[in-house]
């Protein structure tokens, strides 16, 4: 009986150790973004940047809507909408809060201009410091009957109440 009780622990033990816990927070875009931060490249799918004003990108990458990482050679199907995803340091507030300002521009592989935004976050108001450490910016090209060799968007966002800012781009794909 006490070797059968020996033999069923070890056994309980090597299930217990041969499981893998996962636990998320519900919140697809927080639990990417701490895998991207947390990994050897926290930088993804080709974003490139030029940061001014003590600014600093920690981690940048592409989320679909439904939560899924975006592929490194960022092909999407098309209709997909999806996000990038920003994790910025380095913000000088007033008063504990910062005024944000950004802009995004899609241009296709024939270089016309198919969405330009000025400000998307024209009519905010200004938000904590800590808020403004994760910047998410959404894309979906609506034409999907013609579908261009690649796309760039270009996007900046920036402190309006400083010399702060963040002037970046990527590319994509569209299938079928």
């Amino acid at each position: 009986m006490k070797t059968q009780k020996t033999i069923l622990s070890i056994f309980v033990l090597l299930m217990l150790c041969s499981c893998e816990f996962s636990v998320g927070s519900g919140n697809k875009t927080a639990d990417n973004l701490k895998t991207v931060s947390e990994s050897i490249n926290p930088i993804r799918n080709a974003v490139e940047f030029r940061e001014a004003g003590g600014l600093k990108v920690e981690s940048a990458f592409l989320m679909k809507d439904n939560g899924e990482l975006v592929p490194e050679n960022n092909t999407l199907k098309a209709g997909d909408r999806f996000n990038l995803v920003l994790k910025l340091s380095g913000w000088q507030a007033d008063n504990g809060k910062v005024l944000i300002g950004a802009a995004e521009r899609l241009t296709n592989s024939n270089r016309e201009v198919m969405l330009k935004e000025d400000d998307l976050f024209a009519n905010t108001a200004a938000v904590s410091a800590e808020d403004a450490e994760v910047i998410t910016l959404i894309m979906e090209v609506l034409n999907t009957e013609t579908i261009y060799d690649f796309y760039q968007t270009e996007f900046e966002v920036w402190n309006k109440n400083k010399d702060q800012s963040v002037h970046g781009a990527y590319r994509f794909q569209l299938r079928k």
